[in-house]
């Protein structure tokens, strides 16, 4: 299966705005409400969120064999979840940073990132005159 980064992004948003107080684990369901997307299939949610525990943007105490079962326990974003989904949350950024991976053929998640970032810049630079 082939890594989305769109989804990447709207889970990253979904479970950000899921309603828990900050010391509650959450128990998920891919093939729930707090996991569907009109566009992605439960077995790509499952896929994408174990890459989101593998490359820690998420944590949770327990994902052992979470895929197999759809059921996810989901702690809280990551520092490293935040800073990549605040790179990435505004709509403007979002999509020339896709468009500009398109152009490149995919990029690792890194330069991915650094990516983002650089739009990012750009943006701020257009929308408030800063050289960031």
């Amino acid at each position: 299966m082939k890594r989305d980064m769109g989804l990447i992004r709207e889970l990253l948003l979904q479970l950000e705005a899921l309603e828990k107080s900050p010391h509650r684990r959450v128990h998920i369901h891919s093939e729930g409400d707090e996991l569907r997307f009109d566009d992605y299939t439960a077995d790509q949610v499952d896929y994408h969120m174990d890459l989101l525990y593998e490359f820690d943007l998420i944590a949770s105490g327990d994902s052992q064999d979470a895929m197999m079962s759809g059921e996810w326990i989901f702690d809280r974003l990551t520092w490293a979840g935040h800073d990549f989904l605040d790179t990435v949350r505004d709509p403007e950024v979002w999509k020339r940073t896709k468009s500009g991976a398109s152009k490149l053929g995919g990029l690792a998640f890194g330069a991915f990132k650094d990516m983002a970032t650089a739009y990012a810049k750009h943006v701020a630079k257009e929308r408030l005159g800063l050289d960031l």
